[in-house]
């Protein structure tokens, strides 16, 4: 019998992007390559919604080993995070991530398309962090909100990265989330990478 073929990225994002429509609800976003804690890491994609939820995909052609270094950035930022992966990571996968990370397997259907598979569900957790949360605002974004919350506790030109951590003192972790689902979820130059609006 023939080897099947392995499973590429890109036939894993397709029908990832595909299931996660038939769940998304009215004024929930997906985004494609959502860059976090500015810039250091960037996640497949990413639901914002009630929450934010992340979903990292690894193919056949993968490792694991750059997931190992970027888990940590993602439980700062993300509600829930899920590895979309093939059988041949399932086992490690399991090994590595915490159980409240959701594990999804991608497989191939008999007429050669890819299905998503629901291993293990996600659960929400409690590791975020309200700074690396505001660091998806932009330097304006942040600095509007802080003063719209708080008034000007911190100079107009004052560094993002002291806009961020004002926010985070300032206000609950769950009001800064809120503010940065909205905001993305109207982000003129987010378009671009905007799988799906209002769906």
């Amino acid at each position: 019998m023939a080897k099947s073929a392995p499973i590429t990225e890109a036939a894993i994002r397709s029908a990832l992007v595909e299931h996660l429509r038939t769940q998304c609800a009215p004024g929930h976003v997906l985004i494609e390559e959502l860059g976090i804690e500015n810039g250091a890491a960037r996640v497949d994609l990413a639901v914002a919604g009630g929450l934010l939820e992340g979903f990292e995909i690894k193919s056949d052609l993968d490792t694991l080993d750059r997931l190992a270094r970027q888990m940590h950035a993602y439980h700062r930022v993300f509600d829930t995070v899920t590895l979309v992966t093939t059988t041949t990571y399932l086992d490690q996968a399991e090994q590595l991530l915490p159980r409240w990370w959701g594990l999804w397997e991608a497989q191939c259907t008999t007429d050669e398309s890819v299905e998503i598979r629901v291993r293990r569900p996600a659960s929400p957790h409690t590791y975020q962090d309200a700074q690396s949360i505001a660091a998806l605002l932009w330097r304006d974004e942040a600095y509007e909100f802080l003063v719209e919350k708080s008034g000007p506790v911190v100079k107009t030109r004052a560094p993002r990265h002291a806009i961020y951590e004002a926010l985070a003192r300032q206000l609950p972790v769950e009001q800064i989330r809120e503010r940065v689902i909205d905001t993305l979820r109207i982000r003129p130059k987010l378009q671009s990478r905007l799988v799906v609006a209002g769906c």
